[in-house]
């Protein structure tokens, strides 16, 4: 019996030192990262950049793949069912984790149950825009036109669901007003039509349209962030003009629910490395995009939170994707 025992004791032992070994050797082969957007914009931009450097780091490939789809739903059921080794990542927006699980009926996996947070890579704030052709320079005077005019001017979104439509909805619930809502594909699809008037507003990230502003093709009324964005020191917060809204577009890392602990941890402590390096920041900070990389924790705090906002906005608002 004894025999028996000690036998099992060491092969418990063996196996522990075995997975011990086998997550210490992380990473030992290539690791994707999934986006579940298309490419060219920031959330497909930014894991490119830091991937080449955790290429560099770990010695192995780092792979960013597009798997657009379902407002990032493709991607993100692709990565919750991928295996729980590290080896599958996804970079998720605020939308993916915080309004999708409350926007689809029909969903096959559930976003805050698969899927776990890494770290939150970066903050974009929102600012909103409106046609050099309308009649208003301040934010006062936007919300009177708006009232003035119940259901017939409009707002533009880069599509039904997505942060940049619930901002919008946000907003409307905020100051009594009423838009027509005109999803596009995507935000720059929108721009032509704000910019010659046939849409009126549009919620947007400023990294999205730092081009735009240079050219005055846009007027930017107000930002929906804490203080004012040093890219555009003459424009007030929201919450000066006298509406206290604050929000904007996250993206973070996220892997497959029982991804052991200690690799959650080094990917995190890696990528934290590296995305707040001083000449990395800046770049990044001079286009309207804050890194962060917190601690997978600090993130679900995040995660949570904007979800309560969010599920609250899409019930106000009835939104529903099938």
């Amino acid at each position: 019996m004894k025999s028996l025992s000690k036998l099992l004791g060491a092969v418990s032992l063996c196996a522990l030192t075995t997975v011990v070994q086998a997550q210490a050797k992380f990473p030992s082969k290539t690791v994707r990262i999934v986006v579940p957007f298309g490419t060219g914009a920031m959330i497909d931009i930014i894991p490119r950049d830091f991937g080449n450097k955790l290429q560099e780091k770990w010695g192995v490939p780092v792979i960013v793949e597009n798997r657009p789809g379902a407002a990032s739903m493709l991607g993100a059921e692709y990565v919750a069912k991928a295996p729980a080794d590290g080896y599958t990542l996804l970079m998720a927006s605020s939308s993916t984790l915080s309004a999708a699980p409350f926007l689809y009926k029909n969903l096959r996996f559930d976003p805050l149950k698969d899927l776990v947070p890494v770290t939150l890579v970066s903050d974009a704030p929102s600012i909103l825009l409106v046609s050099p052709q309308l009649p208003v320079n301040n934010l006062k005077e936007f919300v009177a036109l708006a009232k003035s005019k119940p259901g017939e001017m409009s707002y533009a979104s880069a599509g039904v669901g997505g942060i940049i439509h619930l901002q919008t909805e946000y907003f409307q619930g905020l100051t009594g007003i009423k838009m027509i809502h005109t999803p596009y594909v995507g935000s720059q699809q929108a721009v032509a039509d704000l910019t010659s008037n046939r849409v009126q507003m549009m919620v947007d990230i400023l990294a999205s349209n730092t081009g735009n502003l240079q050219g005055k093709l846009l007027k930017p009324l107000a930002s929906f962030t804490q203080k004012r964005l040093p890219q555009l020191p003459d424009v007030p917060t929201a919450t000066e003009a006298g509406y206290p809204m604050v929000t904007g577009i996250w993206f973070g890392m996220a892997a497959p629910r029982g991804t052991p602990a200690e690799v959650i941890d080094k990917i995190q402590k890696d990528i934290s490395a590296i995305i707040n390096e001083p000449a990395f920041k800046k770049k990044y900070e001079d286009q309207g995009m804050y890194m962060i990389g917190n601690t997978p924790a600090e993130m679900q705090k995040i995660v949570s939170t904007e979800a309560e906002r969010w599920k609250k906005v899409i019930q106000d608002a009835r939104i529903s994707i099938e």
